[in-house]
């Protein structure tokens, strides 16, 4: 055998045995005030904006499309999802598309910030 090939096998050896060498570590669970309050209402907000996200782009489409169906009186091209015949369908423009996206995005923030004063109210209310 080469010296490469010893080589190999001895960095290998090595790479494999340092886990099963290693002291048997169990973490411990977080304790309550390892996290400052607004980590975990940021870590909150974000969660939520990520989840609804898709229901956001959802309805704001839908709200679009049916506005520019009524636009452009009740045209078939123009006509929403389900209304709709897809392929024909009228293309959306590069502004209308970066004006979804951010009506979308603030949306979700929108449903974000309600949720968060939510749990102000009812963190002040349980106080009481």
């Amino acid at each position: 055998m080469s010296r490469r090939g010893v080589i190999v096998i001895a960095v290998l050896l090595l790479a494999c045995a340092a886990p099963a060498m290693a002291d048997d570590h169990t973490p411990k669970p977080y304790s309550p005030d390892e996290f400052n309050a607004w980590m975990k209402q940021l870590w909150r907000a974000d969660a939520i904006v990520v989840g609804s996200f898709p229901f956001s782009i959802f309805f704001t489409l839908e709200v679009y499309d049916t506005y520019r169906y009524v636009n452009h009186n009740f045209s078939s091209a123009y006509a929403p999802w389900p209304l709709g015949s897809g392929g024909s369908a009228v293309a959306y423009s590069t502004t209308e598309t970066a004006w979804l996206a951010a009506s979308a995005i603030s949306l979700s923030i929108v449903i974000a910030g309600i949720d968060w004063i939510v749990g102000l109210v009812n963190e002040r209310s349980a106080k009481n």
